[in-house]
């Protein structure tokens, strides 16, 4: 194995790490929170469905199908729940951020205006100034 080879391995190794777990992305956990709420509610059904299986097997298929149709509908609603909610937070987020800026925009504001306020009145002392030292000159 050429030298370089060799160090290009070496680098591999060290820049990534075997032993180390990854985190879950944002997108993962909300994908795994959105499957935990939509399928935790019917675990006590789905084993009543297999009871029922066994048993009743000519009933237990067309109840199988209509608990079926009840959990997507029920995951939609979730996923929907989840989406209001997080469109909430990401409104308030945004409100509280329009606030700040509101109020950052109001506080420079008042600076303007005691810039252009100071700004008047050297303006008027300097006139002032110039006025009397025109006077001075002439006389």
């Amino acid at each position: 194995m050429p030298r370089t080879a060799r160090h290009t391995r070496k680098k591999e190794e060290i820049s990534s790490p075997v032993n180390c777990p990854s985190l879950p992305s944002p997108s993962q956990q909300e994908a795994d929170k959105r499957h935990i709420q939509a399928t935790e509610p019917f675990q006590p059904t789905l084993k009543v469905l297999a009871d029922l299986e066994s048993d009743d097997p000519k009933f237990a298929f067309p109840a199988a199908r209509l608990v079926g149709l009840y959990r997507r509908l029920w995951e939609s609603c979730v996923s929907k729940l989840i989406d209001g909610q997080k469109l909430e937070q990401d409104n308030l987020v945004l409100k509280e951020a329009g606030a700040h800026l509101r109020k950052e925009r109001d506080g420079l504001q008042v600076r303007h205006d005691k810039q252009l306020f100071w700004l008047r009145l050297f303006e008027q002392a300097l006139k002032l100034s110039r006025e009397r030292l025109v006077s001075v000159l002439d006389d």
